[in-house]
C-alpha cells in the first residue's frame, strides 16, 4: 500500500512537471499566435525541427536507459555515482560533437542562409544539453523536486515572454526564450548534484552502456523520424504557414498526451525495482495497473477533444488558426496510440530486456509514415501529415503490444470505460451547440464531461477509480 501511494504521489508531482514543459509552449503559442502570425510561429517550429533530428544524436538513449539504470543503485553510493559519471561523460561528447555538426552546417549550407541567426539560436539547445541529468532525478524518484524546480522557471520563462515578445519581428526573441527556459533546468540540476553523487573519473566502463544505449537509440531515433518527418517535410513542400497551422494542432495533443504519459512515466523505477528484484507478481500487477490507468484516461481526452477543438482553437488561438481543427481532430485518436505505445515499449518491453522490439516497431513505423506523408502531404498538406501520423502510431502501437502480450498476461476490462465515453459524447455535444461565449462553453463542455465520465465509471465500479477511492 505504502509504494502505491508513493507511486501516486510521484504521478502527481510528475504530472505537473510534464504538463508544466508542454503547457509553457502552448500557453506562449496562444499569446505569441495572435502577434508572430502563422508564418512566424512556423519558422521558429521548422528551426526547432531540424535542432531535434540532433538531440536525438546527442541524447542517444540516455533519457530512458538512464533512469532505468540509475533505479537499479540506492542513492549516494558509490556505484549510483559511478554509473551517473560514466553516462553523463557519454552525454558530453555527444553532446559536444552533435553541437559542431550542427553549427558547421547551418554556417556552411545556402538553406540556413535567409533564416541563419533563428538557427543559431535554436541549436543552443544542444550545447546546453551536456546539462541534461533529468534522467538521474527520475531515476531516484526525485519527482517533487523536479516538479517544484520547473513551477518556478516556468514562471520566470512565462513572464519573460509577455516582456519581450511585443511585435511579429519578435519571433527570435520568442525563440530564445524557448532555449534559455530549458538550460534553466539544467542548470538547478546540475548545482544539486553533490546531495547525491560524487562525480568520479577513475576505473569507468562505458561498454556495457553503449551497447544498451545503441538499442534505444535505433528505436528513438527511428520513432523521431516519423514524429519530426511530418514538420519536417511539409515544411519543404508547404512552406512556413502551414507548418504554423499542424505545428499548432501538434502543442495542443502534446499537452493531452503529456499529462497522461506524466501518470504513467513514474512507472518505470518501481517496475524495474520488482523485476530485477525477482518480485514478478508486482511487476505484472503494476504492469495491468499503468495500462488500466492510460486506458482510463486516453479515451475520453480523445472522444472530447473531437467535439471541442475548433471552439478550443478559435477561442485561444484565433480565426487565423482555423485550418488547425481538423488536423487537431485527426491527431486526436493518437492520445490514445501514442501513451500506450510509450508505456509498453519505452517500459514495460525495456525493463523486460525486449528493446529490439521497440526498435523493430519503431523503424517499422518510420517507413509507414514516410510512405504515407509523400503521397497525403502533397494533396492534403497539414491534414494529409495528420492521417499519416495517426495512422503511423496505430500500427506502432499494435505491433508491440502484439509482442509485449506474448511476455505479460494482461487482464484489461475497458468496458466501464468504453460505456462511461458513451455517455459523455451525447452530453459533450448538447453544450456544444449552445450559443454563448466560446470560453464559457469550454469550461462547461470540460467540466460537464468530465463529471458524467467519473460518475459513471464510477456507478460501473471501474478497477482503477475502485482502488484510488481505497486509498484515499
Amino acid at each position: 500500500m505504502e509504494n502505491e501511494k508513493k507511486l501516486v504521489r510521484n504521478s502527481l508531482y510528475n504530472v505537473a512537471y510534464r504538463c508544466l514543459s508542454i503547457i509553457f509552449p502552448l500557453v506562449s503559442s496562444i499569446y505569441v499566435a495572435r502577434i508572430l502570425t502563422p508564418v512566424n510561429l512556423g519558422k521558429v517550429s521548422a528551426a526547432q525541427n531540424i535542432v531535434s533530428y540532433f538531440l536525438i544524436c546527442s541524447a542517444m538513449g540516455i533519457p530512458t536507459y538512464g533512469v532505468k539504470l540509475v533505479a537499479q543503485y540506492k542513492p549516494k553510493t558509490s556505484a549510483s555515482s559511478r554509473a551517473f559519471s560514466e553516462l553523463w561523460i557519454i552525454n558530453f561528447v555527444l553532446s559536444l560533437v552533435s553541437s559542431i555538426i550542427y553549427y558547421v552546417l547551418v554556417l556552411t549550407f545556402p538553406y540556413f542562409q535567409e533564416n541563419r541567426l533563428l538557427y543559431i539560436i535554436t541549436g543552443l539547445s544542444l550545447i546546453c544539453n551536456i546539462a541534461n541529468v533529468d534522467w538521474f532525478y527520475q531515476g531516484i524518484q526525485e519527482y517533487r523536486y523536479i516538479a517544484v524546480r520547473s513551477v518556478v522557471i516556468k514562471i520566470l520563462s512565462f513572464v519573460s515572454l509577455f516582456v519581450f515578445v511585443r511585435d511579429k519581428g519578435d519571433y527570435l526573441v520568442y525563440a530564445l526564450l524557448n532555449v534559455l527556459g530549458t538550460a534553466g533546468n539544467y542548470i538547478f540540476n546540475i548545482a544539486r548534484l553533490r546531495k547525491y553523487v560524487s562525480f568520479q573519473r577513475h576505473n569507468l566502463a562505458f561498454g556495457n552502456h553503449i551497447s544498451h544505449m545503441l538499442v534505444l537509440f535505433g528505436a528513438a531515433l527511428a520513432s523521431e523520424i516519423y514524429t519530426l518527418t511530418d514538420t519536417t517535410m511539409l515544411n519543404f513542400m508547404c512552406g512556413s504557414e502551414t507548418v504554423g497551422y499542424y505545428s499548432m494542432s501538434l502543442n495542443i495533443i502534446r499537452v493531452l498526451r503529456g499529462m497522461v504519459v506524466a501518470v504513467s512515466a513514474v512507472f518505470l523505477p518501481q517496475l524495474s525495482y520488482y523485476y530485477f528484484s525477482g518480485e514478478k507478481e508486482r511487476f505484472y500487477r503494476l504492469a495491468n495497473d499503468g495500462l488500466h490507468v492510460l486506458v482510463y484516461l486516453t479515451i475520453p481526452l480523445a472522444v472530447g477533444l473531437v467535439i471541442v477543438s475548433e471552439d478550443l482553437i478559435i477561442c485561444f488561438f484565433g480565426e487565423a488558426y482555423r485550418e488547425a481543427v481538423g488536423s487537431t481532430r485527426i491527431l486526436a485518436v493518437s492520445i490514445i496510440s501514442i501513451a500506450l505505445s510509450n508505456f509498453v515499449g519505452l517500459q514495460l518491453l525495456l525493463t523486460l530486456g525486449k528493446e529490439k522490439i521497440t526498435t523493430l516497431s519503431t523503424i517499422f513505423g518510420a517507413v509507414v509514415n514516410i510512405t504515407l506523408n509523400i503521397f497525403l502531404i502533397i494533396r492534403f498538406q497539414h491534414i494529409g501529415a495528420s492521417i499519416a501520423s495517426a495512422v503511423t502510431e496505430l500500427c506502432v502501437t499494435a505491433f508491440q503490444v502484439f509482442f509485449c502480450f506474448r511476455y505479460i498476461k494482461i487482464r484489461l476490462n475497458i468496458f466501464p470505460v468504453l460505456i462511461a465515453s458513451a455517455l459523455m459524447l451525447p452530453a459533450v455535444l448538447l453544450i456544444h451547440q449552445l450559443q454563448i461565449m466560446l470560453f464559457i462553453k469550454l469550461i462547461l463542455e470540460t467540466v460537464v464531461g468530465a463529471a458524467v465520465y467519473f460518475i459513471t465509471t464510477m456507478l460501473l465500479r471501474d478497477e482503477f477509480v475502485m482502488k484510488m477511492k481505497r486509498m484515499i
